[in-house]
């Protein structure tokens, strides 16, 4: 039988400053009508049942991704947590030896969860072609003809020897894997046919992938071997080296075969993908924002802020906007955006890591202004949602309800608090704000202190 597996860990950080560490991009809505992930389980539906798509991505996005597969009917154990990121290979073994556990002849589909792929029937043929090939024991990659030389991709090698098994599924042999190329490079390749980019979607049986994991990166598989249910992950995952499936397994294996993807594919990691699948005005620009432009010409603006754009006599840069974070690039090094990320790391700048609003299990928060003393935040609970019973040493905060209705727990009992009445919890109090209703609770935070940040927190049960 088929089963899915969607590669959803991925921070994105090409995608800056719109995708950051706790937002990344499979969860934005980039182009369609929901997000990158749940484009990518609309398309694993059309060729195999819900309860046999999973989904692994990292712990700490786990809330986020409950809320985008809700209505996708998705068994919850079919959603598997990283403790951290490990790269490619440890991945999609941890997938296969759980799959194999409910199935010792699966095959599987793995999907990375930043594709767009506009024509469906093309592509549900192509996953045909690709999973009778893994049934003969090979390990199948879908791979692309590259319309352009780019240096964004990698590429693959194949041998164009026609055998009687090429011939009849319009499959090739993998030569080689080759990592993203110089332009010099990238040029040679685009003129030669035996030159695919890598589409870094995999078919295959599960079994025939464990033999090349044991085979080729002896120490993984003697690690996954010890899982036997989502349970032991944590107890194994510490001691597992990072390694992307290409360099551990595709770059070496003998058992690679390509079949050419025959629809049209955009790999969406950074800005300047966006110019493939985005529409264009006469000048060739893309804006999605609020902007007014003079003789500009193909440029990119991209805005998750209110505030008005304006631009005179631009040309190929990408303007992506943010209340906290603003980017302009040249179109032709949007690939360097990383560095960028790189760089805030290093700062320890908050930036790279969340935005201004912060999505929590409960709602979500926006920091409206902090300065000297004081922070102002906006809250949004969502209906029947309830915050922790907490405290805090070194602030108090001042509520006002805006919509909706809290019941706030408060050294003074519990009470409802209405529609522009407020409430004050000095510090040192237990306190927990809830919403009771059916639609939205909305307030207005007002925290003093000598400390502001969101560490100072502590938090008890009841």
């Amino acid at each position: 039988m088929n089963y899915g597996v969607i590669l959803a860990g991925g921070v994105g950080s090409r995608f800056w400053p719109f995708s950051r560490e706790l937002e990344p991009k499979q969860f934005l809505q980039v182009a369609g009508k929901g997000s990158l992930l749940q484009s990518t389980i609309i398309r694993m539906k059309e060729v195999m049942p819900a309860q046999n798509i999973y989904i692994i991505t990292n712990q700490a996005y786990l809330t986020e991704l409950l809320k985008q597969v809700k209505h996708f009917s998705l068994p919850e154990k079919n959603i598997i947590l990283e403790p951290e990121g490990k790269n490619t290979a440890p991945a999609i073994a941890l997938c296969a030896r759980l799959i194999q556990q409910r199935d010792k002849d699966a095959v599987l589909i793995v999907l990375p969860s930043d594709h767009y792929i506009k024509d469906i029937k093309k592509f549900c043929f192509a996953l045909q072609q690709a999973v009778i090939c893994a049934k003969k024991g090979f390990l199948v990659t879908l791979g692309i003809t590259p319309k352009n030389p780019s240096t964004g991709y990698g590429y693959i090698k194949v041998s164009l020897q026609p055998s009687a098994f090429s011939r009849q599924l319009n499959s090739y042999k993998v030569e080689k894997f080759l990592e993203k190329p110089s332009l010099i490079k990238a040029k040679k390749y685009f003129k030669d046919k035996r030159f695919f980019w890598n589409s870094g979607m995999f078919i295959w049986k599960a079994s025939v992938f464990m033999d090349e994991v044991k085979l080729y990166l002896p120490q993984l598989y003697r690690q996954i071997m010890l899982i036997k249910d989502t349970g032991d992950i944590i107890k194994v995952w510490h001691k597992i080296s990072p390694m992307s499936v290409d360099y551990g397994i595709m770059e070496h294996s003998g058992k690679i075969v390509l079949v050419p993807a025959g629809f049209d594919w955009t790999d969406l990691g950074s800005w300047d993908a966006l110019n493939e699948v985005l529409t264009k005005d006469a000048k060739g620009n893309i804006v999605q924002a609020d902007s007014i432009d003079l003789d500009s010409r193909g440029i990119c603006i991209f805005s998750r802020g209110n505030r008005l754009i304006s631009t005179i006599g631009l040309k190929d840069l990408i303007i992506a906007d943010t209340p906290d974070a603003l980017l302009i690039c040249d179109r032709s090094r949007a690939q360097e955006v990383k560095k960028v990320v790189d760089q805030l790391k290093l700062s320890k700048r908050k930036e790279h890591f969340v935005h201004l609003t912060e999505k929590r299990q409960w709602g979500h928060y926006t920091v409206l202004k902090q300065a000297g003393g004081f922070k102002i935040k906006i809250i949004e609970i969502e209906p029947k949602k309830s915050l922790s019973l907490q405290r805090h040493k070194k602030r108090a905060e001042h509520w006002v309800v805006v919509s909706g209705t809290a019941r706030v727990t408060s050294p003074s009992g519990v009470r409802l608090v209405e529609s522009n009445q407020s409430v004050y919890i000095p510090r040192n109090a237990k306190h927990r704000l809830e919403n009771p209703k059916n639609s939205p609770l909305k307030i207005v935070e007002v925290q003093t202190g000598s400390y502001l940040e969101e560490d100072d927190i502590e938090r008890f049960k009841g």
